[in-house]
């Protein structure tokens, strides 16, 4: 039942007491939601496993590591790469040394890295949430028992911890006038998750901007899936297959793994870019600005959300600011316009 260190891990502990680890967090936590007989069950569990949080554990020590956890949701979207070369910068700048988990957006791989980063005694967590909220209870746990947590470009667990995003309803409105002021008004919606924050917001961005310049919303054009290549060339290929007077003049795939699918549609199909379709796209990145023609987006500067997040977690472990509420820090973002937008003639 042990792991190669001894330690009994509240994965092992739920399923000897049969049970979700979200609901062993909860007994473990004293949270409501939580049958009588599932919590003696789970409480016989920790007696006879003689369980013990390794984030217990860690305040019993009280011996700092200057270890970061780092968990994000994808390497592959440059996005994230970017903010984790800048985020280990930044640490390794304060003297910290920086762990990385990649989830792929799911909650038994974060709930894993975090078991595992635990045992090396880390100082704080830098996470990005996954999209459905299994993970909360778990996460919780660690923040109220005395772990330095920041949100990294969503937001789940505004209440208990700090948090550092995009303005993701104000970047979309950004885009969407641009396109508005050279004549488009059939403007296809690519957006990942709408589970998450990001995809929320977007969302929202998208409609407000449609209500304000009285624009229908048109149902095909507007394609809500997950922040991914494969779901970019399934989207696009949905929104090619709409012709006649909703047949868009510009698409916004708002990721770049999006745009990465949806581009890869549009040059199967043969369609030319700005002459056949406008496209806009979220988050900059080199191969952007090095594409023919070169990408007009929407970015946030990475530098500055890496900063404001290594500085919101070192001022947590160093309890600066212990009695303060969580804060959320929300980054403006910057229009850049290339060469993928023209002009309609109205």
């Amino acid at each position: 039942m042990k792991n190669s260190q001894g330690k009994i891990t509240i994965k092992q502990l739920a399923e000897h007491a049969g049970v979700s680890i979200s609901t062993a967090s909860r007994v473990i936590n004293n949270k409501e939601y939580v049958s009588a007989e599932t919590r003696k069950r789970v409480e016989e569990a920790i007696a006879v496993l003689n369980f013990m949080p390794d984030h217990y554990a860690r305040g019993m020590r009280g011996v700092k590591s200057n270890v970061i956890a780092l968990v994000i949701p994808d390497i592959l979207n440059v996005y994230y790469t970017n903010l984790a070369r800048e985020i280990e910068k930044d640490l390794r700048k304060n003297g910290f040394t920086m762990l990385l988990g990649i989830t792929n957006d799911s909650t038994d791989l974060l709930q894993d890295y975090l078991e595992k980063f635990s045992k090396v005694c880390i100082d704080g967590i830098i996470y990005t949430p996954p999209p459905d909220k299994e993970s909360s209870p778990y996460i919780r746990s660690l923040g109220q028992s005395g772990m330095p947590i920041v949100e990294l470009n969503r937001r789940s667990e505004k209440d208990l911890f700090d948090g550092v995003e995009a303005d993701n309803f104000g970047a979309v409105v950004q885009a969407l006038e641009y396109l508005y002021s050279l004549n488009h008004r059939r403007i296809a919606f690519i957006v990942g998750s709408g589970m998450t924050t990001t995809g929320s917001q977007r969302l929202e961005g998208y409609k407000y901007f449609l209500n304000k310049n009285g624009i229908e919303y048109i149902p095909e054009l507007v394609q809500v899936g997950e922040f991914s290549r494969e779901f970019g060339e399934q989207a696009t290929t949905e929104i090619l297959n709409v012709m006649g007077e909703n047949k868009p003049t510009a698409i916004f795939p708002t990721s770049n793994r999006l745009l990465m699918g949806a581009m890869e549609i549009l040059k199967q199909n043969q369609i030319e870019i700005p002459e056949d379709i406008s496209v806009v796209a979220m988050d900059d990145a080199e191969w952007l600005e090095s594409f023919e023609p070169s990408i007009t987006t929407v970015d946030v500067a990475i530098e500055q959300m890496s900063q404001l997040t290594v500085d919101l977690l070192i001022s947590r472990i160093n309890e600066e600011d212990h009695n303060e509420n969580p804060r959320t820090y929300t980054l403006s973002t910057n229009l850049k316009i290339r060469n993928s937008c023209r002009r309609l003639a109205y």
